[in-house]
């Protein structure tokens, strides 16, 4: 009788060891899947699409990702700018004209900082205003690079680019794409946000990220 309830003792603890291995593998796939998750969330949160259609057939799709809120992605010579990987698709009988030509442009909105200084009423005019600034870099990046791995909606059919805009004291503010060879006089505004959240780098992808710039 003794030896039964031993038994019984034993085979209890191989099943509750069983039980709990399964458990803890189980909360390891769950919470890995769960940081993957906000990553992606990170992600998404700091990216924004385009599309431009005619007769149902997709002409452009521009997807964009900003880049800062993160402080150890700085230029080598702290420069404040305003940075983006931008992802361009153009069908084969649109022309693909760069992010800086009249028939396509990529541009966004300037706000100068508050001054001190005394101005004349069309300085504080001008500076009210602000003004649209087109890329000041604009960098090809290749298809296998490690930095797109940070971006949603990657795919082979579209050609990716880092971009530097001048630096904007907006908390909100837009880039404005617009094409004049399948949409002229529109205006496609793609909006964000400067907050604490930032997109994921790992360090090997910062080193590639100061070659490229």
């Amino acid at each position: 009788m003794f030896k039964n309830i031993f038994h019984h003792i034993i085979v209890y603890m191989i099943l509750v060891g069983l039980l709990s291995s399964c458990s803890f593998k189980n909360e390891k796939k769950m919470q890995k899947s769960f940081d993957k998750h906000l990553i992606s969330q990170k992600k998404l949160q700091k990216s924004e699409k385009v599309k431009i259609s005619k007769n149902g057939e997709t002409k452009i799709a521009l997807t964009a990702t900003y880049l800062n809120g993160y402080k150890s992605l700085t230029d080598k010579d702290e420069t404040l700018r305003e940075k983006f990987i931008v992802g361009i698709y153009h069908s084969s009988d649109i022309d693909n004209l760069g992010f800086k030509s009249r028939e396509q442009n990529l541009t966004l909105h300037v706000q100068y900082p508050k001054t001190d200084r005394e101005l004349s009423r069309e300085e504080e005019i001008i500076r009210r205003r602000g003004y649209d600034a087109l890329p000041i870099i604009v960098i090809e990046i290749a298809s296998d690079s490690s930095l797109l791995q940070n971006i949603p909606l990657v795919n082979s059919w579209s050609k990716y680019y880092y971009l530097e805009f001048p630096h904007t004291y907006d908390k909100q503010f837009s880039l404005v794409f617009q094409n004049s060879q399948i949409a002229l006089g529109q205006k496609y505004n793609l909006n964000f946000a400067k907050n604490k959240k930032y997109l994921y780098f790992t360090p090997e992808q910062k080193r590639e990220y100061q070659l490229i710039r």
